[in-house]
């Protein structure tokens, strides 16, 4: 489902009216329309519902404007509550209010110096509909709109906004300084990027989407909501294939302190459709390995139990006859470690997913001196510290700007980035995907290291790193949202393991 700002939507508005020709106030009908058959769909039969409307100046106002005249036609009782003088109202909200006053419908202007009027008002609503501002906010607000904010925020009532919930920057999902909390918001035409992206995501309630009766040629704008219909990226398995043909991975992941991380990833390449694993782990830790489908191979260590330049022979032979190679998972930081993680991607010839310590390794320098034609095969998945680490930012501002950040890295470097958080986004030189499943259970030690393993898995099947990436951040939280069924509170990371075979099927 593709994902656009408010400003984009305008943009493809526009060209769509020049080229087809299209009037804006049937349009704007087309809006009303659907809007209305959600709040059927959603609410039930709206005869006798008292549904009160928010309408803005502006043409999300319109829409509003219109899905009140048609809710008159319905038997809903209508009350429309206008913000603003009027002298600055669309042409299209001008004439859809006309409309409404000749019909004689209940129409009053809000009176910013007795908001309690309102809610005096407001607190007999069945539903309250926020036409307001929708996607054409940007900035601050003032002290009497942040006020009306909170009054409708202070009902019982649903609510639901048209496009995008007043307050909610469109683009980025900013809020400055309030948002109307809305249960679910009718995004028009197309997925608004500000609903996807915290903490609008959290003021948007249930995102629907309808059509406005033309078709949206987006162009250029390669933003898209993953959601289940990504399964269909998994090849197709034939009758006689054997393990060989679902790739053979060699994960190296482990160390003296971290021997659980080894053991996540490798179990998730299994779970995710891998056909064999390796596992390559120093040496003190290699009995914690209970005999079972891993093939564990214990390699030389340093004093401490980590990888060192002592190790590279034996880790440098083991990438024979592999098909991917999955690197970074409870490693540690020491300059051993990186010089290890390094020689090995310099080495390394095939599809690869670097995560957690492996990252500390990729400096700009090291990143310069692997041709580009490598880096495309790898995919990395950094969380939003390790983000800043890479970028020379801060992780509130790699949050800030979470799909551009996680873009522009992709960009620079020609690789596949998995951006681990809320929402994870998943980006190439070309593309980018925006993940629609996870829950706040999933912070906790050791999914990223399943993750790993199962973007490792997916990669190793043939499927190309970003596909593999953004495939394996749905499923991985798809199987958080399953195990978190009993309770996202304590929920661990082994917990999703046995879920993945179940999405998989």
């Amino acid at each position: 489902m593709r994902v656009v700002t408010g400003s984009e939507m305008c943009s493809l508005e526009k060209k769509a009216f020049e080229s087809l020709g299209l009037s804006s106030l049937v349009v704007m009908e087309n809006a009303g329309s659907r809007i209305v058959e959600v709040l059927k769909g959603e609410f039930g039969p709206l005869e006798g519902k008292r549904i009160y409307i928010l309408a803005g100046q502006g043409n999300n106002g319109g829409d509003g404007l219109v899905a009140a005249r048609q809710l008159l036609a319905l038997g809903a009782r209508v009350k429309v509550f206008l913000v603003g003088d009027g002298k600055r109202s669309t042409r299209e909200n001008g004439a859809n209010l006309a409309i409404l006053h000749k019909l004689g419908a209940d129409v009053a202007a809000v009176d910013f110096k007795q908001l309690n009027k309102l809610r005096f008002n407001l607190n007999f609503a069945d539903l309250i509909v926020d036409a307001l501002l929708g996607t054409g906010f940007s900035g601050q607000l003032s002290e009497e709109w942040v006020s009306l904010i909170a009054l409708v925020n202070e009902t019982q009532c649903p609510v639901v906004a048209i496009d995008c919930p007043t307050g909610v920057n469109s683009a980025t999902g900013e809020v400055a300084p309030e948002a109307i909390r809305a249960d679910l918001t009718i995004n028009l035409g197309l997925l608004k990027l500000g609903c996807l992206l915290y903490p609008g995501r959290a003021y948007a309630g249930k995102n629907i989407v309808v059509d406005l009766g033309f078709p949206l040629e987006a162009q250029g704008i390669h933003r898209e909501l993953l959601g289940p219909s990504a399964l269909s990226w998994l090849p197709q398995r034939q009758p006689w294939s054997h393990k060989g043909d679902h790739g053979h991975a060699l994960v190296v992941a482990g160390s003296l302190a971290y021997a659980g991380a080894a053991s996540l990833c490798a179990q998730a390449v299994l779970r995710g459709g891998g056909g064999m694993v390796t596992v390559a782990v120093p040496e003190s830790i290699y009995n914690r390995f209970r005999p079972d489908e891993l093939i564990v191979v214990p390699v030389p260590e340093t004093e401490v139990g980590t990888f060192g330049e002592g190790s590279l022979e034996k880790l440098r032979g083991l990438l024979a006859g592999k098909d991917v190679l999955a690197l970074g998972p409870g490693l540690g930081r020491s300059r051993q470690v990186f010089r290890v993680v390094q020689a090995l991607l310099s080495s390394w010839e095939g599809p690869a997913v670097i995560d957690a310590d492996g990252l500390a390794a990729l400096s700009s320098e090291f990143l310069n001196s692997v041709p580009e034609s490598k880096r495309r095969q790898w995919v990395i998945t950094p969380h939003p510290g390790e983000m800043a680490r890479l970028t020379g930012s801060d992780p509130a501002r790699v949050n800030g700007d979470r799909v551009g950040t996680a873009a522009q890295f992709a960009q620079k470097w020609g690789l596949a980035v998995v951006l681990k958080g809320a929402p994870t986004i998943t980006a190439d030189p070309e593309r980018i995907y925006i993940n629609s499943t996870g829950n706040h259970g999933l912070a906790t030690a050791g999914t990223g290291d399943i993750l790993t393993g199962l973007t490792a898995a997916l990669l190793g099947q043939g499927l190309d790193p970003l596909r593999a990436g953004a495939l394996a951040a749905y499923v991985h939280g798809r199987a958080g949202d399953l195990a978190a069924e009993r309770g996202q509170r304590g929920l661990k990371a082994g917990d999703c393991l046995g879920f993945i075979q179940e999405i998989l099927h």
